[in-house]
């Protein structure tokens, strides 16, 4: 009955959230398109050696991400799995990692992996879930702010799932936040604004999966992610790619 009504609730948020996302995405793309075009038109007959330069370019930068913004929240609205094809989760955690190769080293962060032998393959959008993965990294990065930098990443098989763990020794979430830090737009002190966790729920959620975070704050996050074995994207050992 508890879960009943939690998925309940969880679905009326997400629909709150999707038509949040299409006011502000109206609201706000014309206005925008705006005060960009004006602004940069402007930057462009100020004569160089000019101060006035420098606060208008301060603008131009501000509205370009605000539409870049705008751009992800409508990508988020009408996103799907679309090139869904034979994939192990393993070698798309390593692929995912050797991008972040530079960063994790300039942070003197290291990388811990214990993942399954022979993970089974499934059918996934593979390079929607290489961009949850960095999303859940990039966090991780960005919340290890002191030794030791660890970042431990998992894979096993459990209650009919394929689990997926990406846990930081960072500053961790404060249990006031952890249930907001999904929604677009949300801010804390971990992570900026943004929609990058909102991607990687609404990733996870389009492939039938879910996920979860656990975290005490200054002792690091731990995200969970599962995507079922029983699904109609399940490969059989005939078609398994090594």
């Amino acid at each position: 009955m508890k879960a009943a009504r939690e998925k309940a609730a969880e679905k009326e948020r997400s629909v709150s959230l999707e038509k949040m996302i299409d006011e502000v995405a109206h609201e706000m793309r014309n206005p925008l398109t705006s005060i960009g075009g004006f602004t940069r038109k402007i930057y462009r007959r100020l004569p160089q050696g000019d101060p006035n330069r420098e606060y208008i370019k301060m603008i131009i930068e501000d509205v370009a991400r605000l539409e870049n913004m705008i751009r992800q929240l409508i990508e988020l609205k009408t996103m799907g799995v679309s090139h869904p094809e034979p994939s192990d989760i393993n070698n798309i955690i390593n692929d995912t990692v050797k991008s972040f190769k530079k960063e994790l080293n300039d942070n003197d962060i290291e990388v811990k992996f214990e993942l399954m032998d022979k993970a089974p393959v499934i059918l996934l959008d593979s390079n929607r879930v290489i961009t949850a993965i960095a999303n859940l990294i990039k966090n991780a990065v960005e919340a290890s702010d002191k030794p030791p930098k660890l970042i431990n990443i998992s894979t096993r098989t459990r209650d009919g799932n394929i689990e997926i763990v990406v846990s930081d020794t960072g500053k961790g979430i404060p249990e006031d936040k952890i249930k907001y830090i999904f929604d677009p737009l949300f801010t804390s002190k971990i992570y900026g604004p943004g929609l990058g966790l909102t991607f990687v729920k609404r990733i996870i959620q389009e492939h039938k999966g879910t996920i979860s975070v656990e975290s005490e704050s200054g002792k690091g996050a731990a995200f969970t992610i599962r995507l079922p074995l029983k699904s109609p994207g399940v490969i059989s050992d005939s078609l398994r790619v090594f």
